[in-house]
């Protein structure tokens, strides 16, 4: 596995948001963590990505610990992560957000090199490169957050709820690029509120409920389940 979280604890506001949780993500995977709101999926994120500090349990990337290593060591292993927020410098530009991402290459050539991978998911930002973010629209500073992410050449990238927010017709724009980003051999851990579209896509799936994953297995097996089709998708 690329990516192994076991046992897993933390805690939010005094209390365990995430407890035991153990999950796996294999590397070119798509997998989505699932859950109603308040399950501990974006504290499970941020534990992984450093931003929370787990009470137990141990988080692996590439067979080295990641738990108790500051964010932007855990970015420069290789984990890019993109809150639910999109946390965006609204002030700024496009290109400066952009360029914002890639910090960790030294070299002006290594900085701009990730950037024509950006803009072949997302044309949009290339003719937005002046703009400042906080004129986009809510699907366009969600590409921008995503574009950012990619710009530090991640081998992970985690995403907390990419369709949030987001103009419906710009929803699909947004899965199809999450495909393409694992196409081009980024593995990708995806929480997310629209369960059907992105079980369609992914290759395996886990279920948290109170801080605990209840179901895990293959993204078909998870969205034929009558727990989850009846709790989910409201099938």
């Amino acid at each position: 596995m690329l990516l192994e979280v076991d046992g897993l604890s933390t805690a939010y506001q005094g209390l365990l948001a995430i407890q035991g949780v153990s999950l796996g993500v294999a590397a070119g995977e798509i997998v989505v963590v699932a859950g109603a709101n308040g399950a501990g999926k974006s504290t499970l994120l941020k534990s992984i990505a450093g931003l929370e500090r787990p009470r137990d349990g141990t988080v692996r990337f590439d067979g080295g610990r990641l738990d108790g290593l500051p964010g932007h060591l855990i970015t420069a292993r290789g984990v890019a992560y993109v809150p639910e927020n999109k946390r965006l410098f609204p002030r700024l530009s496009v290109a400066d957000n952009l360029r914002l991402g890639s910090y960790l290459h030294r070299s002006k050539a290594d900085r701009e090199a990730p950037l024509e991978r950006v803009f072949a998911l997302f044309p949009r930002l290339k003719e937005r490169l002046p703009q400042r973010a906080a004129t986009l629209s809510g699907g366009e500073q969600q590409m921008l957050a995503i574009g950012r992410a990619l710009m530090t050449r991640p081998r992970l990238l985690m995403l907390d709820e990419p369709s949030q927010g987001i103009m419906p017709k710009l929803v699909d724009e947004i899965f199809a690029a999450v495909t393409a980003i694992r196409d081009a051999g980024v593995t990708v851990l995806l929480v997310e509120q629209r369960l059907a579209e992105s079980l369609a896509i992914a290759d395996r799936a886990y279920v948290l409920q109170t801080g605990r994953v209840i179901l895990s297995g293959p993204a078909a097996q998870v969205r034929d389940d009558p727990e989850v089709r009846r709790a989910y998708l409201g099938i």
